[in-house]
């Protein structure tokens, strides 16, 4: 399949030449000849820049700018001059056949002087550019493939943080639960290895699917229960058009984890935790709720907390999304706002 730079060769050195020929047929005196010149010395100048292009790619990519620079302006003086000389090459050859104006012995360094120089710094400017405009979108490409690789980094380190006070509370419940109840304790264990193996698999993406996510989620809910007991209680209002609806993985589990730092750990009767997912306005609006003050539960929320939401969406959707705390009466509210994007 043909790519874009292929179509942009040719589409520019086919413009070129069409200007070029537009040029030679309105001059007073037109010579078909001068077209097939034309060609030769477009279509030279162009193979010419492939081959440039070839070896910027396989040579150069590592290379330091200057050595970049100084190739690409050598590449375009040696282009320039090889097509200089193959149209010198074709002039003198339909003249020994023919087909061209007869060129006399003494007159011939005339003609190569002639003809030589000016097609020479004109292809040299065509040339001049052709590398500056390559040049540019190397380096464009450059910087966005950077920039994409630095943002998969540091949400790839988002992701991965798992709070280890949690992991090792979950394994020293899971360990008393075996005592008491063995088949819970198994169940709750092999709960604990699905959330390691989500947290773990980049497989996924940095997004999926809101339902997926609520299966992490009960998951979460579960093993902080063998912790909780009745104090947790866990709530959903999940609309139907919701459940494809793409988010940040771990984006909700994140939350309903600094719901219960916060809100349910440091109440004696414990509370409810609901979360509710609307679609509207081209947004889905994402509700986590828990009892509780806002200033308490704005304070130390470093690590997987606020901080790391905010960053991963800031990361992800470039201002585009939003995170914000509210009190109401005597709940906190988390409200997340998405661009609303569904599983393809």
């Amino acid at each position: 399949m043909i790519n874009l730079y292929s179509w942009g060769q040719w589409a520019g050195w086919t413009l070129l030449y069409v200007l070029m020929a537009l040029m030679i047929s309105n001059r007073p005196v037109f010579v078909e000849t001068e077209l097939l010149y034309a060609a030769v010395l477009i279509g030279a100048t162009g193979l010419g820049s492939h081959g440039l292009r070839l070896f910027f790619r396989n040579q150069l990519a590592q290379s330091s700018l200057t050595k970049q620079t100084v190739t690409l302006v050598a590449g375009a003086v040696v282009i320039a001059a090889f097509a200089t000389l193959m149209l010198l090459i074709m002039v003198f050859l339909l003249s020994a056949l023919g087909y061209g104006y007869p060129i006399p012995p003494d007159q011939r360094w005339f003609v190569i002087k002639s003809i030589g120089q000016g097609n020479f710094f004109n292809m040299l400017m065509v040339m001049l550019l052709w590398s500056a405009l390559y040049f540019s979108m190397i380096k464009v490409r450059q910087l966005r493939q950077t920039t994409a690789l630095l943002h998969a980094t540091q949400l790839d380190a988002l992701i991965n943080q798992l709070n280890p006070h949690f992991l090792f509370n979950a394994i020293n419940n899971i360990r008393a639960l075996i005592l008491e109840d063995p088949e819970r304790a198994r169940t709750m264990l092999a709960t604990l290895s699905d959330m390691l193996r989500y947290n773990l698999n980049s497989e996924q993406g940095i997004k999926v699917a809101l339902h997926q996510e609520l299966e992490i989620v009960h998951a979460y809910i579960a093993l902080c229960s063998i912790q909780f007991e009745h104090r947790l209680q866990y709530v959903e209002q999940i609309d139907e058009d919701c459940n494809n609806v793409l988010i940040p993985k771990l984006l909700i589990q994140l939350c309903v984890e600094n719901a219960i730092k916060h809100g349910i750990s440091r109440l004696t009767q414990g509370g409810e935790i609901r979360i509710r997912a609307l679609v509207q306005h081209g947004e889905i609006s994402i509700q986590i709720s828990n009892p509780g003050l806002l200033q308490s539960t704005t304070q130390n929320t470093t690590g997987v907390g606020l901080k790391n939401i905010r960053q991963r969406l800031q990361l992800l959707y470039l201002g585009a999304a939003s995170l914000w705390l509210e009190q109401q009466q005597d709940k906190v509210v988390a409200e997340i706002r998405l661009p609303l994007e569904t599983v393809k």
